[in-house]
């Protein structure tokens, strides 16, 4: 139980870390991705609102034919210079509006293709570029116009495309060193995380341990107590019963005439007219008795229950056959069914054999169908399948009840919980019955549940 308990807060607690990591690395990767983005696009604007050239910069000459969009249409290259020695802050103004630096068109390798309406390459400009040759750039422009995207990534080029009123220009930015910085990036983020989740694990793998360590004593003294008390209980219980047995014999010699044909009344339910009056002792010693019995069980349940968290693991282990074991434990219960109108249907698959502790399935059959009699009303029904699902096999046992919540009732399992706020002790249900159930279940490996669909009846399946 501490095992599992603390298994499962170093699950939680990892989760945990993992997803907040998750959220920081993929913040943190999600942000540089679009700031790179960003300023590939902001170059691409730039270009195009300059006809594929950066605006010229003071000192700086271009080769003609480089950037025709440097100067007006007819203006001379002399009167270019001499603008730009007038007003040199003029030409950085739209790189600072644009969060570039005045060295970026040093740095910036692109290149362009422009062409007309009828698809035809007019104009090839690859001089701010060595790793593309001319028919490189031809391919890409033809191969992103047969897409229709407008923008985005081919390969390591970020490309715009620009729609004029007679042709089309396709430009191409260089981010390989951008997007290596991010897949560096990228790497050394999602590398840090693991490395730190690795160091958090062992971290809280060595600390849970102590921190349990005051829950697993007191859990420990816990099973001991339950243990302790119901060995204990037992003598008193085994001495009671003697005395009230001897009492009950002492009685009978007291009334040698009629004492055991009313007795035998008594137990058959005949209670004639003026018994109770004549024979009063008869009614509470079996009152005694029938309280000692339900002691007795509840002592044994709770010892079968210490011994199942001491060592959750089957120790005789073997081949049976499971649908025996199903169908013989099952038609024990037919008479109790009976004696309250209870119709009982069986479903059971033949020859189903199955490694595991017979002793304990059997347990485990008659416990549920102890629930299932216990609390099916008068008139009510019982239906019990099993049957092969896959790698499986599935026990279903559903009985009808008084009014129940709908839904999930899987709480059932939890020790001493009774649907019955009161308590009421009329069925002889003590709330352990089906705690057994489950831990049985567990200790094969198995699963079960509990539901009710229409709040008048219980399914409980349990899958092996």
């Amino acid at each position: 139980m501490i095992t599992k308990l603390r298994r499962n807060f170093i699950l939680v607690a990892m989760c945990s870390m993992a997803a907040v990591l998750a959220v920081i690395v993929g913040t943190l990767n999600l942000v540089s991705y679009l700031n790179m983005v960003t300023k590939a696009d902001n170059i691409l604007e730039l270009l195009a609102e300059n006809d594929a050239a950066f605006p010229a910069l003071p000192g700086k000459m271009e080769p003609v034919g480089k950037q025709p969009a440097a100067r007006e249409e007819g203006q001379g290259l002399a009167e270019t210079l001499l603008e730009q020695k007038e007003d040199p802050g003029k030409r950085r103004e739209s790189l600072h509006i644009q969060g570039m630096s005045p060295e970026t068109p040093f740095e910036t390798r692109y290149f362009s293709v422009k062409l007309d309406r009828t698809g035809q390459v007019t104009l090839v400009d690859t001089g701010k570029i060595a790793a593309v040759e001319t028919e490189d750039a031809v391919e890409f422009a033809e191969e992103i116009l047969e897409s229709g995207r407008k923008h985005g990534f081919y390969d390591s080029y970020r490309y715009q495309v620009v729609t004029e009123e007679d042709s089309v220009m396709i430009l191409f930015v260089d981010r390989s060193r951008e997007l290596a910085s991010f897949q560096t990036l990228v790497f050394a983020s999602v590398s840090m995380s693991l490395l730190g989740l690795l160091a958090v694990f062992l971290l809280v793998l060595f600390f849970s341990k102590k921190v349990f360590r005051p829950v697993a004593a007191s859990y420990e003294k816990q099973k001991q107590f339950i243990t302790d008390a119901s060995h204990e209980l037992k003598t008193p219980l085994t001495i009671i019963s003697a005395n009230v047995e001897v009492l009950e014999m002492e009685l009978a010699d007291a009334h040698p005439s009629d004492w055991k044909q009313q007795a035998d009344d008594v137990e058959e339910g005949q209670l004639m007219e003026g018994l109770e009056r004549d024979l009063p002792e008869n009614t509470w010693i079996k009152s005694i008795k029938n309280q000692i019995a339900r002691l007795t069980v509840l002592v044994e349940q709770l010892v079968t229950l210490s011994r199942m968290d001491e060592n959750n693991e089957l120790k005789e282990a073997c081949d049976f056959s499971l649908s025996d074991a199903v169908q013989e434990t099952v038609e024990l219960f037919g008479q109790p069914a009976e004696r309250k109108g209870i119709s009982l249907e069986m479903d059971v698959q033949e020859n189903a054999s199955y490694h595991g502790e017979e002793k304990l399935i059997r347990q485990m059959v008659s416990l549920l169908m102890d629930n299932a009699v216990k609390y099916s009303p008068e008139g009510g029904n019982i239906k019990v399948a099993f049957s092969a699902k896959g790698k499986h096999y599935q026990l279903t046992v559903r009985n009808t009840t008084e009014e129940i919540p709908r839904g999930n009732l899987d709480i059932l399992f939890e020790r001493f919980y009774r649907l019955d706020s009161s308590r009421n002790s009329g069925t002889g249900g003590s709330g352990i019955g089906l705690s057994i159930v489950k831990s049985i279940v567990e200790a094969h490996k198995g699963r079960i549940s509990a539901r009710s669909e229409d709040g008048k009846s219980l399914t409980i399946v349990v899958i092996l």
